[in-house]
């Protein structure tokens, strides 16, 4: 995190001062209370922060300074060339005192310790000056206390208005929610107009919890059990940001989840579901023993019995079918060792290549579309990297929702100067902070894309000297954008023309453009096309290949990149090594002995193609509920149920596995060992905290036992092995192991122990050799609106779930959210005489699903944005198989639906009933 006070002030110098007579060299700009932090010297402070500006409110780090007047707060001083600076001195010392009695003064009596386990930072400061009793009586305060949140309470009686939550907010957080209100004995923190915390604006990130030094702000769980008694280092097990944390244990149960200060990717930071929404470990409904399934009902079973049943099971349909009958599809929630044992058994023991993973359905457009341009499917450069833009291109992505510390570090960019640009059919939270929304129409993006290259290349602000010397086929490129006029791409994406060349030039200007996509530009039809469309813009600047630039995907799942970096994809091995190159399969024969077929496998959805042909007779799926979350869920739900075998391994009965013959129940992240590869290609240990809940097993463990039983041993000890044969197979993860993951991890390629890995990508040439320039044109949706169905539904997450919902609604984010609603322009709404909170069905060609409809402009007239975190409304049934046309995946963003007053008889069944007649 930037901090105003401990950043250089630009030109690189240093300068060198002494503090208790130690001498220490800091950045220019460095404040005196840094420089004798770097110098060993204790400063007490109560209103300074590490991660917060200078404020000088408690004037407890008071100093003297030789030559000058008074006094100075030590955190607003900077530090000078030649100071000489004394911490402490009897007059310093009573001036402390004297400030901390007065403190105290109006709690009466001494406030509790702090509930994380250490003494309290303002019970510390009073023991560090030499207090030892309070000679003042001041007025003690009588406040009511804010209960509301459900993860953290709030005394005002514990207050000393330091301020320190108001500023975590504000620059940390960028939510503005909390404020100072009144002056002198009556100052005290609010929550928004007034209202309590769970009222207000708050979006429960612990950014205030974490600053807070008396205990005002503290988390409910920790005062009701107390503090922690051990702790580890792990991974967030949500989005794919990869959030550090120390998971912090007492009696053998997780009690919170403490951000990490140093690490690179979040920098202390959290958003409520990593910070807080952990509860789901100890639902009561966790799967704690195998279920077989016997005469129609599940009945508990043994893991031998259920691992014996599995492997006789496959066995049989080997024998009858060959092992193209057989698939896997394995989990982006899963750790890089579970997925490449995955798919290690499907190859090697079953013999087949039909192993998939739920990045099928979220960013396998990506990979495609950045592996013909830049030659890997993969972030070009870190999150450190938002820092360093000059400018900022949001496609397709909600990320202070979606990725919510990643929007916070977006939103302190901007406010310290960086360019914004989002590109979004929703006006989303950035959009308060933008200089250019282009409000597309869903399915537009190519289009769009294209526009800004046009506006580009006949303004001629591209790089001639980049374009000559690092790509290829850009004359082909050229010809193609000159036809997309702003005029025509006005007329295709409703976005206006003006808008467009705006933000063609800002692009094109900064110097430095750094461009973070979503599942906005995925999940369409041509979703493969517009991650090329991004690349190509790109290479036309030549915003790649340096800091601050590139094209960046914010992966939707904790281990999204990390499963198909480890080969779980039914055409490629490890880090995309292609199943056609025979070296690339011998090299893996050799380590798995068996034979590797060079034919790739089926992708998800084809697998429930095969399924419905009578070609594909048993499938396992880890850590994936497929009925929930694939569109046209009828047709999945016909496919599954057409299995001759099904096993589903997961922390919970979901909707598919409550389809299954046999289910094996999983441990959470938080109960096993592993690494996850976040977004930016970090790879970062997760530690076992606690026991698995029950029989629950790891993964690894599951897969290794049922290929012991399918004949085909797999022998680790620890994940740390399968990690081993992971970097010896693969060029760029040679150089990863896990004693060179302590700490923060390594960005691949690494591809020798000694380095260092890599933050930005192709800076001196691309994995293909030259960058492509791969001309797209734009081709419309799958489906768009008509007469019948004429809204255009975009599906997509919120702040307080995630995904299918199965984690977060065993939480107490249900206090926020606890139904799926539908999202309706107003004026929409008028014309439909729909009133705000009001009971809507909502249909397609496929089905329909009753809802809550809120008003929103945050959508245009003619759209509507719904969500899919609860299972019992089954939103996907409205979605159409249609997929991206390289990758399969599948259209979440596009669908032709229709909204109706519950009273209306719907068309559909109106139809039905004179079908019905006519019989």
């Amino acid at each position: 995190m930037v901090s105003p006070d401990s950043s250089s002030n630009g030109n690189g110098k240093a300068v060198t001062l002494t503090v208790n007579g130690r001498p220490v060299a800091v950045p220019a700009g460095t404040t005196v209370l840094k420089a004798a932090k770097a110098a060993g010297v204790f400063i007490p402070t109560l209103c300074a922060s590490d991660k917060l500006s200078p404020y000088g409110s408690c004037r407890m780090c008071l100093v003297s300074i030789e030559g000058a007047r008074g006094l100075p707060a030590s955190c607003t001083t900077p530090a000078a060339d030649g100071m000489v600076v004394t911490t402490t001195t009897p007059e310093i010392d009573r001036l402390r005192r004297n400030v901390m009695e007065l403190y105290l003064s109006d709690f009466g009596d001494l406030p509790p310790a702090r509930s994380d386990g250490g003494r309290h930072p303002f019970l510390d400061i009073a023991a560090y000056v030499g207090l030892r009793e309070v000679r003042y009586r001041g007025v003690k305060h009588d406040r009511p206390i804010d209960d509301s949140n459900p993860y953290f309470r709030f005394d005002p009686n514990l207050c000393i208005a330091c301020g320190r939550c108001v500023r975590a907010c504000d620059e940390i957080q960028g939510t503005f929610a909390i404020q100072l209100l009144s002056r002198g004995f009556d100052t005290t923190v609010v929550a928004g107009a007034g209202v309590s915390f769970a009222e207000s604006n708050c979006v429960s990130c612990g950014a205030c919890v974490k600053e807070c030094p008396t205990g005002a702000l503290d988390e409910k769980r920790l005062l009701q059990v107390g503090p922690p008694d051990s702790s580890v280092r792990t991974t967030c097990a949500y989005c794919g940001v990869g959030c550090q944390f120390e998971a912090q244990v007492r009696g053998g149960q997780v009690v919170s989840m403490k951000p990490i200060d140093d690490s690179p990717v979040n920098e202390g930071h959290a958003c409520v579901k990593g910070r807080f929404a952990f509860d789901y470990v100890y639902a009561p409904d966790r799967l704690r023993t195998p279920l077989i399934r016997k005469d129609g009902q599940f009945v508990e079973a043994t893991w031998d019995e259920a691992i014996d049943l599995i492997a006789a099971t496959f066995k049989r349909i080997l024998e009858q079918h060959g092992p193209d009958a057989l698939a896997g599809i394995s989990s982006s929630r899963g750790t890089n060792e579970e997925n490449y044992l995955m798919q290690k058994f499907f190859r090697a023991a079953v013999g087949t290549n039909n192993i998939d993973n739920c990045a099928r359905v979220c960013h396998s457009a990506t990979v495609s579309g950045m592996m013909e341009v830049f030659g890997v499917g993969a972030a070009t450069n870190g999150l450190e990297d938002i820092d360093r833009a000059r400018l900022l291109m949001i496609v397709g992505a909600n990320p202070t929702e979606g990725h919510p510390v990643t929007g916070a570090r977006i939103k302190r960019a901007v406010r310290r100067g960086a360019k914004l640009i989002v590109i979004d059919p929703r006006r989303i939270e950035l959009c308060k902070y933008a200089d250019v929304h282009l409000q597309l129409r869903p399915g537009a993006n190519v289009a769009v894309l294209n526009g800004l290259a046009h506006v580009i290349l006949t303004e001629g602000l591209y790089d001639e000297a980049f374009i000559g010397q690092r790509t290829e086929n850009f004359e082909a490129y050229r010809q193609t954008m000159l036809t997309y006029t702003p005029e025509r791409v006005e007329e295709i994406s409703g976005v206006p023309a003006d808008l467009l060349r705006k933000a063609a030039r800002l692009y094109a200007t900064s110097g430095a453009s750094m461009c973070c996509h979503g599942l906005g530009v995925s999940e369409h039809k041509y979703g493969s096309f517009g991650v090329m469309a991004m690349a190509n813009l790109a290479l036309l600047t030549g915003n790649v290949g340096r800091p601050g630039t590139g094209i960046n995907p914010l992966r939707g799942q904790n281990n999204v990149q990390g499963s198909c970096d480890v080969g779980a994809m039914p055409h490629a091995l490890t880090t995309y090594q292609k199943l056609q190159d025979p070296d690339v399969r011998a090299k893996f024969e050799a380590v798995y002995g068996r034979p590797i077929l060079a034919t790739p496998g089926l992708k998800i959805p084809e697998m429930y193609e095969a399924t419905v042909a009578g070609k594909l007779k048993g499938l396992w799926i880890v850590g994936y509920d497929v009925l929930h979350t694939d569109p046209n869920t009828h047709f999945v739900r016909r496919a599954l149920q057409q299995l001759d075998f099904l096993v589903v391994q997961d922390l919970f009965l979901n909707e598919t596995a409550k389809l299954a013959h046999v289910v094996l129940p999983g441990a959470s992240f938080l109960e096993k060992d592993g690494t996850f590869t976040n977004g930016e290609r970090r790879i970062q240990r997760i530690r076992k905290a606690i026991p698995p809940v029950g029989q629950a097993r790891a993964d690894w463990e599951v897969i290794c036992a049922i290929s012991e039983a399918m004949g085909y041993p797999m022998q680790y000890s620890h994940p740390s092995e399968v990690m081993d044969e992971i970097a010896r197979l693969t060029p760029s993860l040679a150089g990863v192991s896990y004693d060179r993951l302590e700490g923060d991890g390594i960005q691949w390629p690494a591809p020798h122990a000694g380095h260092p890995g890599t933050r930005v990508m192709h800076q001196e040439q691309f994995p293909r050799g030259k960058g492509k320039f791969s001309p797209a044109d734009y081709l419309p949706p799958g489906e768009e609106p008509d007469e019948d169905y004429p809204f255009c539904l975009v599906t997509g997450r919120i702040l307080h779930h995630y995904n299918s919902g199965t984690m977060t609604r065993r939480t107490r984010l249900t206090a926020w959210v606890d139904e799926d609603v539908v999202e309706l322009h107003p004026d929409d709404a008028a014309e439909l005489r729909i009133e705000d909170g009001e009971k809507v069905r909502l249909l397609s060609r496929r089905g329909e699903v009753t809802l809550t409809a809120r008003h929103s402009d945050r959508v245009a007239p003619g759209q509507v944005f719904a969500t899919f975190h609860f299972p019992e409304l089954r939103l996907n049934e409205l979605l159409s198989s249609s997929a991206d046309v390289l990758s399969k995946c599948p259209e979440y963003k596009v669908s032709a639906v229709r909204v109706e007053k519950i009273g209306k008889a719907s068309a559909r069944r109106g139809r039905e009933k004179a079908l019905a007649a006519a019989d």
